[in-house]
């Protein structure tokens, strides 16, 4: 599977797993909704056979001292969520097989994160994303 349809998937299943706006990389400087939820991948040298390993970050935040939607947006994107009696799993554990590929992902590493910024909060997350 190729990186570009990879990052296409994974944002339609981060979208399905939460009703916070998704970012790719980076959110705007302008014009930013709150909460939102952004992701990026990063490469990973680790190579077994034909399968590479991408490290999945993901960022929860929101303007608000509050951060129980965004513990709520991380856990439904970890676990799964349903939705008018559709269910749609998490990342966590997941497995997908296409006629582009393969990848499973399991949680890495979760935590909040402080933030300098009194009202900001921030929520973090991730994942080993292997694909063959």
């Amino acid at each position: 599977m190729e990186i570009d349809k990879l990052v296409e998937y994974i944002k339609a299943r981060i979208e399905n797993l939460t009703d916070l706006t998704v970012y790719n990389k980076k959110s705007p400087t302008t014009n930013k909704v709150y909460p939102n939820v952004v992701f990026r991948f990063y490469t990973n040298s680790y190579l077994v056979r034909h399968r590479k390993d991408w490290i999945l970050e993901i960022d929860y935040w929101n303007d608000t001292p509050d951060d129980s939607d965004i513990i709520q947006a991380g856990i439904d994107v970890k676990n799964g969520r349903t939705v008018d009696e559709v269910d749609y799993i998490g990342l966590n554990n997941s497995t997908q097989d296409e006629t582009e590929g393969f990848y499973k992902c399991y949680i890495d590493f979760e935590s909040d994160i402080p933030d300098p910024e009194p009202y900001i909060s921030h929520y973090h997350q991730r994942y080993i994303v292997q694909v063959d």
